[in-house]
């Protein structure tokens, strides 16, 4: 099957720091990949350089048969296709939720998508708080309208950095269930994520980053049942 997310030798520095070194992934149509390791290993760094918010100094990163150029005219097409949610939420304070995702359909394609927010806050069950501010939501809520309004540009595939990190205890299960909605109905995902439970139940694949690289790869199983480095055997003690 032909890949519908290739990162190819993507390698990222920041100084005399090596971020991401020379890091291969393909990610077939429909697949979950799950990025764990400790901090500081290259797994939000590597997710913002497939979405172009962070330029590689090397590397490809290929969208269904598109080339992500960072300078190119085609960038925020692509971008728009591959939908991202962050650690901190970033909705707009001034905006109601709803406005918060009306924005970039407006500014983007020019088309009022006012029924099919309604329908995705539907979905990710916030949509009596379509007329407040931010500001007024927990947390979870917050993520979960986050989540709306990448939905609503169409993305191909979604990439998602530590989405329960900055959540409290009891809100962080909310948040995994629209995620685990979103697997069960076949959206093409890649998630950093802290939350082993939700690599193991969810994901088709798990990578352990470390220092930038891709120490090991395979099925849930493999990775937390048979870990074969003993880098990841002491990552996995620690976390589990």
């Amino acid at each position: 099957m032909k890949p519908l997310l290739s990162l190819t030798g993507i390698t990222k520095r920041y100084g005399d720091l090596t971020a991401l070194d020379r890091v291969d992934l393909s990610v077939s149509p429909g697949e979950v990949v799950v990025l764990i390791g400790p901090s500081g290993s290259g797994k939000s760094t590597l997710l913002r350089c497939a979405n172009a918010l962070e330029v590689p100094d090397q590397g490809e990163v290929v969208l269904d048969g598109e080339v992500a150029d960072p300078f190119g005219r085609n960038i925020d097409r692509v971008r728009a296709r591959m939908g991202m949610v962050f650690q901190h939420f970033h909705l707009f304070p001034h905006k109601t939720v709803l406005e918060n995702l009306l924005l970039a359909p407006k500014l983007v394609h020019g088309e009022d998508r006012t029924a099919t927010a309604i329908r995705l806050l539907e979905r990710v069950g916030v949509c009596e708080k379509r007329d407040v501010y931010p500001d007024t939501l927990s947390g979870g809520q917050k993520q979960r309208v986050a989540i709306a309004r990448a939905l609503i540009m169409d993305p191909v595939a979604m990439l998602f950095d530590e989405p329960t990190s900055a959540l409290d205890p009891e809100m962080v299960g909310e948040v995994l269930a629209v995620m685990r909605s979103l697997a069960a109905e076949g959206m093409t995902m890649v998630v950093a994520s802290h939350v082993m439970g939700f690599a193991r139940e969810v994901a088709h694949r798990v990578l352990f980053l470390e220092e930038g690289r891709i120490v090991e790869a395979g099925t849930p199983e493999q990775m937390f049942d048979h870990p074969q480095s003993t880098r990841l055997k002491e990552f996995l003690s620690v976390v589990l």
